[in-house]
């Protein structure tokens, strides 16, 4: 964790160089602006950090405040560098070709700038068009007399100091005008700010699933307390399984942790065996997992999964496909089972999505026998 945290800041020092070493060439220089370029690339460089101390002093609005000026930055300089990067490749090639390059620096600085500034508004745009993703599947192993069984998903909500009663809100109409028949969370519908959630509970009580809501924990409910995050998923009238099986209108529901429970110290319920001990084979195994990292030990029939966020800025989803070995949307694996990998509703870090819209995905399962 330590090294990661490392590497993650000493990028995002690099990129604060980067882009502001642009401001500095494209206005007139002089030691005001030096020195306020410098102190602004520092400050902004560490405000994570800032952030975390305030919310364990639970500085609510000071919380509030700071991350919203952080991660909207952090979105405009990640915007920012990667339009230049690309003027930067078009200035290159010009030169490598004779061609004379139309931009002086304070031209394409401006340019550069306002294109960044037009990304940012779409993606703030983009990010609270929550859009319902339906898919079907067919099974022998759900009996003809159920004939059917809906199954909403939701997944990286971020529940916090910047997502708060306004977004869920639009994350529980949804639910409303879908009325699945099971809500499922699959992880980080909290996020690691360290709220005081148990307003935003309330909200999940006015839907009432006819076979019940049950959840798994990410990563995230980690960082927010591990305790804290399962009272209010209980509260909000989830049933949390941590390595366990449930019943729910014909099929089986199995849940198990997020692996970083352990890395942090936590116990981290992940061995499926005895969720799966009284389970048949004629059983339809739906299988809640934060991460999208298929275990082929691990018996299922579909394992719905999010966290990667679909990139949630593009083209950060060509990166998670690297390292994940998986896309976005429903996958039919080699043996026949199935993967769907949620783009989660909320959002972390800068509140905007580019080209990874937010969804709840309407899972319908359906007897092949009716």
């Amino acid at each position: 964790m330590l090294a990661f945290l490392s590497m993650a800041f000493l990028i995002y020092g690099v990129m604060h160089i980067y882009a502001l070493s642009k401001v500095w060439l494209a206005f007139p220089h002089s030691l005001g602006l030096s020195l306020a370029l410098a102190l602004w690339g520092l400050v902004m460089t560490i405000s994570p950090l800032i952030i975390w101390q305030l919310a364990k002093q639970n500085w609510h609005s000071a919380t509030a405040v700071t991350s919203w000026v952080t991660y909207i930055w952090m979105g405009l300089l990640f915007l920012f560098c990667c339009i230049a990067l690309l003027f930067d490749f078009g200035h290159a090639l010009a030169t490598l070709l004779g061609f004379k390059w139309p931009l002086h620096e304070s031209m394409a600085f401006r340019t550069v700038g306002l294109l960044a500034l037009a990304m940012l508004g779409y993606g703030f745009v983009e990010a609270r068009q929550i859009q319902v993703e339906e898919i079907k599947i067919t099974t022998p192993k759900l009996s003809s007399t159920i004939g059917r069984v809906t199954i909403a998903q939701i997944s990286d909500l971020h529940l916090g100091v910047m997502l708060g009663d306004e977004f869920l809100e639009r994350v529980i109409a949804k639910l409303r005008e879908i009325q699945p028949d099971i809500v499922v969370a699959t992880g980080d519908i909290v996020d690691g700010q360290g709220d005081n959630l148990n307003e935003l509970a309330q909200h999940f009580l006015t839907i009432k699933p006819s076979k019940g809501a049950y959840a798994v924990i990410g990563n995230h409910e980690v960082y927010a307390g591990l305790e804290n995050s399962l009272r209010f998923l209980r509260s909000a009238g989830f049933t949390v399984l941590r390595g366990e099986s449930a019943a729910a209108g014909g099929i089986i529901l199995v849940g198990i942790d997020d692996p970083s429970a352990g890395a942090l110290g936590q116990e981290a319920r992940v061995d499926t065996k005895k969720a799966l001990a009284s389970v048949t084979k004629g059983d339809f195994i739906v299988l809640l997992k934060h991460q999208p990292v298929v275990d082929r030990e691990t018996p299922f029939d579909l394992q719905l999964s999010g966290h990667i966020h679909g990139g949630q800025i593009f083209p950060f989803g060509l990166l998670t496909r690297l390292i994940y070995g998986v896309r976005t949307g429903l996958t039919q694996l080699a043996d026949g089972r199935w993967l769907y990998v949620s783009r989660g509703a909320g959002t972390w870090g800068p509140p905007i999505r580019i080209f990874a819209a937010p969804e709840i995905t309407l899972v319908t399962i359906e007897s092949e026998n009716k």
